[in-house]
């Protein structure tokens, strides 16, 4: 199955919620790439870093993560390396 995002429904921190085509809402936790990124200050994935940048993702036509700076990830593996979300009681 190829998996895209329909919504980004949060942002928090480095952590965005986001819909799946399968009806899964899953977190998406992109703090460990940006501080890995951030060290080696590559210039386009360190950019993220500043959180106010970071909460500009927009989605595209391709059903991923963008930013303005050209900064996107594969849909698929955003899907297999996020977490489902569990809704609070």
């Amino acid at each position: 199955m190829l998996y895209y995002i329909k919504k980004i429904v949060s942002i928090h921190d480095y952590a965005i919620s986001c819909l799946f085509n399968t009806g899964e809402v899953r977190i998406i936790d992109l703090k460990d790439t940006v501080e890995r990124y951030k060290i080696i200050n590559d210039g386009l994935i360190s950019e993220l870093a500043d959180k106010e940048y970071f909460k500009s993702v927009q989605l595209d036509s391709y059903g991923t993560l963008h930013w303005n700076n050209g900064v996107d990830f594969d849909p698929d593996n955003l899907y297999k390396t996020s977490k489902s979300y569990i809704a609070p009681i």
